[in-house]
């Protein structure tokens, strides 16, 4: 299985975080800034730099994490996720302690959220783990899905009536929900929904699942930040245990109507795809996906392979062989992660880390190119500019 470090208890507190990204000098003209991406270190820290169209960068800023701790502990970072205005920014917090046997073993962790703009980060107590954005308003999966209120104190309120939810999107959560209309059947039902925070259900699709392993529960889908696309992984998602064939895309329109349109697997059915992380580029909202499938061993013992897809004129087209991690935005630009998935050491359910493998790539309207300063497990894009966050607020 993929390693996925998730929330859980922890005081509620309020830890202030200020930045100030400066725009790095142009060559020309033509040299525009392409956007600021926030990424993940290979030590769990979530950095902010701003990129230009060109390559070049500011240094990277440090803005979390924010929970404190005493040595031998450390606390990393994971479950980026950000909101389509790119305004708010969410994560986990998790706090390690060295352990004899499996190196370190989790002791705690902190849900955070951070506005952009004022720089003011929010921590608070949950077992929850960032699903995505609503708006502005943070939606959580664990026991039950459910969503960050603000007043009059931060606080996590269960969404009812809701499935296992996949996404977010504008005015709630995409679930599903299992529709047992006959118990001896061998064809199982999943309904696709969208739903509200006030419960109200729109069916997208009913699938039919039988034995192959196509069903579309508790899978990492996505939205794009416009609203106006969904995209579905249909597949077991079971990571690297090897349980059906390759996952299916679906994506679905989430205008005045629903079209679907099936893009099919990637490469083999039977080489096992997974879906990592999905991503939407330029104003077509072109899907390009982080995918993970087929063990590789080396010298060193066994590694994931991962690489980094797209979807353009009803096909699938490489965009790196040997990749762990993605993120696009409006304007055309892709940020590109090189790495592989490698087995955790000690680990005692055969885990498995996204480890870079150099530093990213971006590619866009500029070209492509190498940024020596970015180098992470996840990212995303965030808004452009940032005021400093009063003291005491």
């Amino acid at each position: 299985m993929i390693r996925i470090r998730r929330a859980s208890v922890a005081t509620a507190l309020v830890s202030m975080t200020c930045l100030t990204l400066l725009v790095p000098g142009t060559a020309g003209a033509s040299v525009v800034p392409a956007g600021h991406l926030a990424f993940v270190t290979a030590s769990g820290a979530l950095e902010v730099v701003a990129i230009m169209s060109n390559g070049t960068t500011t240094a990277p800023v440090k803005i979390a994490p924010v929970t404190k701790v005493s040595a031998p502990k450390t606390v990393k970072v994971s479950g980026l996720v950000v909101s389509a205005d790119k305004n708010w920014l969410a994560w986990s917090e998790e706090v390690f302690k060295p352990d004899k046997t499996y190196g370190q073993i989790e002791t705690g962790a902190r849900l955070a959220v951070r506005n952009m703009h004022s720089g003011k980060t929010i921590t608070l107590k949950s077992d929850e783990y960032p699903l995505g954005f609503s708006g502005s308003t943070l939606v959580c999966v664990g026991a039950y899905t459910k969503r960050l209120v603000m007043k009059p104190s931060p606080h996590l309120v269960r969404i009812p009536g809701n499935g296992s939810a996949v996404a977010t999107y504008p005015d709630g959560i995409v679930d599903v929900v299992f529709v047992d209309e006959n118990p001896n059947s061998s064809v199982d039902h999943e309904r696709l929904r969208l739903t509200t925070f006030a419960g109200h259900h729109t069916v997208l699709q009913q699938y039919d699942i039988g034995k192959s392993y196509r069903n579309v529960t508790a899978n990492t889908d996505a939205v794009s930040p416009d609203g106006e696309k969904l995209l579905v992984e249909r597949g077991n998602h079971q990571d690297f245990d090897g349980l059906g064939p390759s996952s299916l895309f679906d994506t679905y329109s989430l205008g005045a109507t629903h079209v679907r349109h099936q893009l099919g697997h990637y490469g083999s059915n039977a080489a096992q795809w997974r879906l990592v992380a999905a991503t939407f580029v330029g104003p077509h909202d072109t899907p390009w996906l982080a995918l993970h499938g087929g063990y590789i061993k080396t010298s060193s013992g066994y590694v994931v392979h991962g690489i980094v897809v797209r979807y353009s004129g009803g096909k699938w087209h490489d965009q790196s062989n040997d990749a762990i991690a993605v993120a696009g935005n409006a304007a055309g630009y892709v940020v590109v992660q090189p790495g592989k998935w490698v087995a955790a050491k000690n680990s005692p359910a055969g885990e498995y880390d996204p480890t870079p493998t150099g530093p990213a790539g971006l590619e866009g309207p500029g070209g492509s190119h190498v940024l020596p300063k970015v180098e992470g497990s996840e990212m995303v894009w965030v808004v452009k500019t940032y005021k400093n966050a009063p003291e005491g607020t």
